[in-house]
């Protein structure tokens, strides 16, 4: 990517509104002038507390305290953190695919399918004729929509009674798909919301 070329999706040219001049901090040359980025500062915290939680060592005592078959993953912090991380991405996806309709038709329609999984199926077909899913697959990311189904409903059974549907397993998939993940959801956000900003 040409960081000197304009926005590919706003076509804004950053290069020319601010001169790109540096400053020293501790030895390092850093930009004087940085853009915080799309997402806000809770998707950041969110992504460290989950990177903490990963690498934080797994001792016997993690789960000592819970009875024997009631023991889910040391680490499903991880799993519970991303599927809040994921909630989060989808609010601002779905508050930029109506910012364009009129604000009480977008709050209605944003208040009545409240739910992710309203949201991801029946409030997507109602502004682009497919399920979120059906996006996926057609982006070429349908490992991504199998793992989101999968993740969904291990996460609701852990809520609903059996906290083991949040095995190490499922953990190690979390994170492995933590990079295709992103990759899936920007495309998905390009194909649906990026004009409407």
């Amino acid at each position: 990517m040409d960081l000197k070329a304009p926005c590919p999706v706003c076509t804004t040219d950053y290069s020319k509104l601010t001169p790109t001049t540096f400053t020293t901090r501790d030895g390092v040359r850093i930009p004087k002038h940085i853009f915080a980025g799309a997402l806000d500062w809770s998707p950041f915290v969110m992504l460290r507390l989950m990177h903490r939680d990963w690498l934080r060592p797994v001792g016997e005592d993690d789960n000592d305290a819970l009875p024997v078959g009631s023991r889910p993953s040391p680490r499903a912090l991880v799993v519970l953190i991303f599927w809040t991380y994921f909630e989060t991405l989808m609010n601002w996806y779905y508050e930029t695919a109506t910012s364009e309709l009129p604000k009480s038709i977008a709050s209605d329609l944003l208040n009545r399918y409240g739910s992710i999984g309203a949201r991801l199926d029946r409030l997507h077909r109602i502004l682009f004729e497919a399920k979120y899913g059906e996006d996926l697959d057609r982006l070429g990311c349908s490992a991504v929509r199998t793992h989101l189904d999968n993740l969904q409903k291990q996460r609701n059974a852990f809520v609903h009674g059996n906290p083991e549907a949040i095995s190490d397993a499922l953990v190690e998939d979390t994170v492995r798909f933590m990079p295709i993940f992103h990759e899936a959801w920007i495309r998905s956000f390009n194909l649906r919301c990026a004009k409407r900003r």
